[in-house]
């Protein structure tokens, strides 16, 4: 006979596709070899990762059990029910009264027979003996025509509406027998094989991984003016979804970016040959480049590339684990909770920056320092300005102590105009190609106020002698502030208010006669 036993849910640790459920409580056993059952698991519960532990104890062999019993019914049930009784009752006295209805319609209709039958007898006999009276005849026999034909169609719908309510009662009566079977429930429960030597108040703990929950980092970005400038307040939130069919109520709730379901395995080796052999002619005077677009491989301010084939949670290759600040309770119902996880605040230097390139708006951009006790996972940020809500972005994978953007909307007053000319130049007599790009970019303020605007441009960088990149300083007006490794060309403006203002930007890319690609 097993001691039945409950084991409240104490603690969560909430992984990226799964939870790591925790149940303990003290007990009272009695000294030497017993069974337990810890009632009211998940039925998702994942029987080979179930473990018990007993303090002083042992527990010998533990297991899931599942067994199906009677739901006990409950007050909305027995409402339906009377509902669904009452419904039945009103279908078998509405089925009564349609078969009265046809009743004394076919009573009617032989009622009607006869009066046609007397009427054509009255016609032969009176007929015979010469007093025919064809008018009243007439009359006679289209008043018996219409009485049959009103009485058939009322016949043939009351026999309808028979056939259909008879329908309806089935399967209502159906329904009422279904309703009023015992409904089953799968009930769980963790069976061990304990041993306590001494017995008395033990603690007893079960862990077990249930599926069906997930969750996912959000945050809320605030850019406030501070004492000193501005200043950036990060707060870091986890929004949880669980389906498990138990109830997490009042728990210590954790949330792990570990992945204890993927698998590992070392690579096969094959044999990797390497051949040599010699250029053909026309490799020996060919260069062979290609033009591609490469992002910039950093965490922070520069952001992390994310594979997209590989999805979830981004936390630069180590595992995480973050804790909530306060006891929560998440309901099973499939809907995104959001639990608190920690805030920061830091000082922030904001500039109105523009991508010509990519867009004819300029955003507010704020930068600062990850101030935060943990990493800063990849996820969605919602931007607030003192104006308030201005929009969302996303947050890349970011550690401690590095600096992170964010953008916080555009500003209507300033927009950019982008004209782009390209031309080439082939010289006849070594071949070399020289193509020139000349863009043209426009800067206007509409509003009252003067504002410094940064531009930001990129040019191609080369990475073979046989392709030069070259800045055009003398028809680059006015002259960027910064040029960096990887083309960005940094212009830095003052944008008076109610002006318009012109930026000519060039560059070359000459190849010799050699290179082929371009």
């Amino acid at each position: 006979m097993s001691t039945r036993i409950h084991l409240p849910v104490v603690k969560v640790t909430v992984l990226e596709d799964r939870a790591l459920v925790e149940r303990r409580a003290d007990v009272v056993l009695p000294a030497g070899p017993q069974r337990l059952c810890v009632e009211g698991l998940s039925p998702l519960a994942v029987d080979r990762s179930l473990q018990a532990q007993l303090t002083g104890g042992t527990v010998a062999q533990a297991r899931v059990s599942r067994t199906w019993k009677e739901k006990p019914r409950g007050e909305g049930a027995r409402v339906q029910w009377t509902g669904l009784r009452r419904r039945v009752e009103d279908l078998e006295s509405e089925w009564k009264r349609a078969q009265a209805d046809v009743h004394r319609l076919r009573a009617r209709l032989e009622v009607v027979t006869v009066a046609r039958e007397d009427v054509l007898r009255a016609i032969a006999e009176l007929s015979g003996v010469g007093r025919a009276k064809p008018e009243s005849w007439r009359e006679q026999l289209e008043t018996v025509r219409k009485e049959a034909a009103s009485t058939e169609e009322a016949l043939r719908l009351a026999q309808k509406h028979v056939e259909v309510t008879q329908q309806r009662l089935v399967e209502s009566r159906a329904a009422l027998i279904q309703g009023e079977l015992p409904e089953q429930q799968l009930v769980t429960a963790a069976e061990l094989e304990a041993n306590h030597p001494a017995g008395g108040t033990v603690s007893l703990r079960v862990t077990y991984l249930v599926p069906c929950a997930v969750w996912r980092p959000a945050y809320r970005a605030t850019l406030a003016p501070s004492e000193g400038g501005e200043a950036v307040t990060l707060e870091c939130e986890a929004v949880v979804w669980q389906r498990t069919e138990e109830e997490w109520k009042d728990v210590e709730l954790l949330f792990s970016t570990a992945r204890p379901t993927l698998g590992a395995s070392p690579p096969r080796l094959v044999d990797d040959w390497l051949r040599l052999r010699d250029k053909s002619e026309q490799e020996k005077h060919t260069v062979e480049v290609s033009i591609r677009e490469e992002a910039i491989q950093t965490t922070g301010e520069g952001g992390a590339s994310q594979t997209e084939s590989m999805p979830g949670l981004d936390d630069g290759g180590e595992a995480l684990t973050l804790r909530a600040s306060h006891r929560v309770t998440v309901p099973c119902d499939g809907a995104p909770h959001r639990v608190p996880l920690f805030q920061f605040s830091a000082p922030a230097t904001s500039e109105l920056i523009g991508y010509p390139e990519h867009s004819p708006l300029v955003h507010r951009v704020a930068r600062f320092n990850n101030r935060g006790s943990a990493v800063l996972l990849a996820g969605p940020v919602d931007l607030v300005r003192s104006s308030g809500y201005v929009g969302r972005s996303q947050l890349k994978f970011t550690g401690v102590g590095e600096k992170l953007k964010l953008g916080f909307g555009s500003e209507d007053t300033l927009r950019i105009a982008r004209l782009v000319d390209s031309k080439q130049d082939t010289q006849r007599i070594t071949g070399k190609r020289t193509r020139t790009h000349q863009v043209k970019l426009f800067l206007s303020n509409t509003g009252t106020r003067a504002e410094k605007v940064v531009l930001e441009e990129r040019m191609p960088v080369s990475e073979v002698e046989a392709v030069e990149v070259k800045l055009h300083h003398d028809q680059t007006k006015p002259a960027p502030s910064k040029v960096s490794e990887d083309g960005i060309v940094r212009f830095e403006l003052a944008a008076p208010p109610r002006s318009q203002q012109e930026l000519a930007f060039t560059y070359s890319v000459a190849s010799s006669s050699k290179v082929a690609g371009l």
